[in-house]
């Protein structure tokens, strides 16, 4: 995994998210997708926790091993703000784009059952629908949606700040969305991964046993990549990130 030339191949998007090997164990992983859709596990960083160090960790490795960008950078993040200091200090301009896979399930976490459905119908159309208009449109409906039934709910969506629609504002086609609106393809790693650690549920932390596992986990999880959904639009969007960044209104 890490002996990769990152150099060679020319990278349209990053993905980045964290999964816990055990009680005290976990792991920031790095997914890279190429200019024809293909994605590939490029590195991993072990701690305690998601923290900053670990996440700037990880991204000094990549970027040493020669990860680079020509335009600006199309990131998915899961939402922590470890992974979007470390992404920043790295790629200043980088596009970032929170998962709405998990944005969604935190804030029905903070709803009463009886709003799951209509909050799942509201996430569903921001998902399918193209260009900054229309999700913004969709937006001002989820807001209007959670003010009256739930402040904690509220804030939460409003937390993501202008990240909750960074893919939408480069207006590419949305044949694209179902791919880059969610750290889906990494975390299908992880439970590819999970089911071959099994039962392992302790790493001695004095040797380097979580790395070797976690290491072999993810690059038997990687024989079974295929190409992402709408990899044909993958040009467009590089052509999008090539092109000045516009502050949303």
């Amino acid at each position: 995994m890490r002996g990769k030339d990152l150099n060679s191949i020319t990278w349209c998007a990053l993905m980045l998210d964290g999964i816990h090997l055990s009680r005290d164990q976990a792991a920031v992983v790095a997914l890279g997708i190429d200019s024809e859709g293909r994605k590939h596990v490029l590195d991993f960083a072990l701690g305690s926790s998601e923290s900053l160090e670990v996440s700037r960790e990880l991204m000094a490795r990549i970027v040493n091993r020669g990860f680079p960008c020509d335009h600006r950078l199309y990131v998915v993040l899961d939402g922590s703000d470890a992974l979007r200091g470390a992404v920043v200090e790295f790629f200043s301009d980088a596009v970032i784009q929170r998962c709405l896979v998990h944005k969604e399930r935190n804030i029905k976490g903070k709803l009463s059952k009886r709003h799951w459905g209509e909050l799942s119908r509201l996430f569903t159309r921001l998902r399918r629908v193209q260009g900054t208009e229309a999700a913004e449109e969709i937006f001002g409906e989820l807001k209007k949606f959670l003010e009256p039934i739930s402040a904690e709910a509220y804030r939460c969506l409003h937390e993501a700040g202008d990240d909750l629609l960074a893919l939408h504002r480069l207006n590419v086609l949305n044949t694209l969305h179902r791919s880059l609106l969610s750290t889906n393809a990494i975390q299908n790693s992880f439970l590819n991964t999970r089911r071959r650690l099994g039962r392992v549920t302790c790493f001695r932390v004095e040797t380097d046993q979580a790395s070797r596992w976690l290491s072999h986990a993810l690059l038997e999880a990687e024989k079974g990549f295929r190409r992402i959904t709408g990899h044909a639009s993958l040009p467009l969007l590089v052509v999008a990130l090539g092109r000045p960044e516009v502050s949303p209104t």
